[in-house]
């Protein structure tokens, strides 16, 4: 986990503390901080290290499946139950489960979760006899678990059971002198994945990303990296290969297109970036857009970016200005 912000250096500081001690813990922050991040360093610096590190979403889980996923079942418990499961608890055994979005665990299933902490047991569905469980447990949220024992949506025993250390990330927009650094990162990140030189940040990029809210916080950040990378076609990344909310093209226009105008002309503006990434290559840039030529070539036409392309095998492979 990059940083330089004392913010996170007290968070990181923490998680080590806490790595020590098998207490819960909850990792509170917004979507895309890194709360998983932060889950692993406590697992990595605890005595379980050498055990799995397990994370699971529990706002990816059908309500009707939690439980099998949580606690495991019997072959024949339920229809389509063809064999037995472990879940989660018992598939982390010795090691740490880390419990993502647990506001999104459903309010009957939650009494059971508490009572496998408390007693350090489970039951798997379709049978009557507990399971030992021997497992440090962590959870993670977006929420305010807080409010949502109010509204009556979260057990305010769960939350006492879970919350005996609360760790809270801050967003990315609190710690700017992060920004850049991660930014940085990605680039490098991605021109490795692409295999081709990492490229600058211009100044004015780096302002831009700076003022920037990052209401997706790192996730976020990762995203228009990779977008940048992927458009950019020289040794510096400028405004243009940003997303047009972080580069200022078409904000606020005097008149709005429709909507096909506007998709048009996105299409036509990415394709013709992406012909600039491949050199003209036809059949790389079909390939990256995961269209085929024929389609592309249809493309090239209806956007007028017919000197952008070269038929493949061209011998000059520069594009066409």
């Amino acid at each position: 986990m990059l940083y330089r912000s004392q913010a996170i250096h007290k968070v990181m500081q923490l998680a080590t503390k806490v790595a020590a001690l098998d207490c819960p813990v909850l990792i509170t922050g917004e979507s895309g901080t890194g709360k998983e991040l932060v889950a692993r360093r406590i697992h990595e610096a605890s005595p379980r290290r050498s055990a799995p590190f397990l994370p699971i979403n529990a706002a990816a889980i059908p309500d009707e499946l939690v439980e099998s996923q949580l606690f495991g079942h019997v072959a024949g418990a339920f229809s389509g139950a063809r064999q037995a499961r472990l879940g989660a608890f018992r598939s982390a055994c010795g090691g740490t489960l880390l419990l993502d979005e647990i506001g999104d665990v459903p309010l009957h299933v939650q009494p059971k979760l508490l009572r496998a902490m408390e007693a350090s047991e489970v039951v798997p569905v379709g049978r009557d006899t507990p399971e030992p469980i021997d497992v440090r447990f962590l959870t993670a949220t977006s929420r305010d678990l807080h409010a949502m024992v109010e509204q009556g949506h979260f057990r305010r025993d769960l939350l006492y059971r879970i919350n005996a250390v609360e760790i809270h990330i801050p967003p990315l927009r609190e710690r700017p002198e992060d920004i850049l650094l991660l930014a940085e990162a990605f680039a490098e990140k991605y021109a490795r994945q692409m295999q081709r030189a990492c490229p600058v940040l211009a100044p004015e990029v780096r302002e831009v990303l700076l003022e920037h809210p990052w209401y997706g916080n790192v996730r976020e950040l990762a995203h228009v990296m990779e977008y940048a990378l992927l458009v950019s076609d020289s040794d510096r990344i400028r405004l243009d290969d940003l997303p047009c909310e972080l580069n200022g093209v078409d904000r606020a226009p005097a008149e709005l297109d429709g909507l096909n105008e506007a998709v048009a002309r996105f299409r036509c503006n990415y394709i013709r970036k992406v012909l600039a990434l491949t050199r003209g290559n036809r059949q790389e840039a079909a390939r990256r857009l995961r269209i085929s030529e024929a389609t592309l070539f249809r493309h090239i036409e209806r956007c007028g970016l017919k000197g952008y392309a070269l038929p493949h095998g061209h011998k000059d492979s520069q594009i066409r200005e």
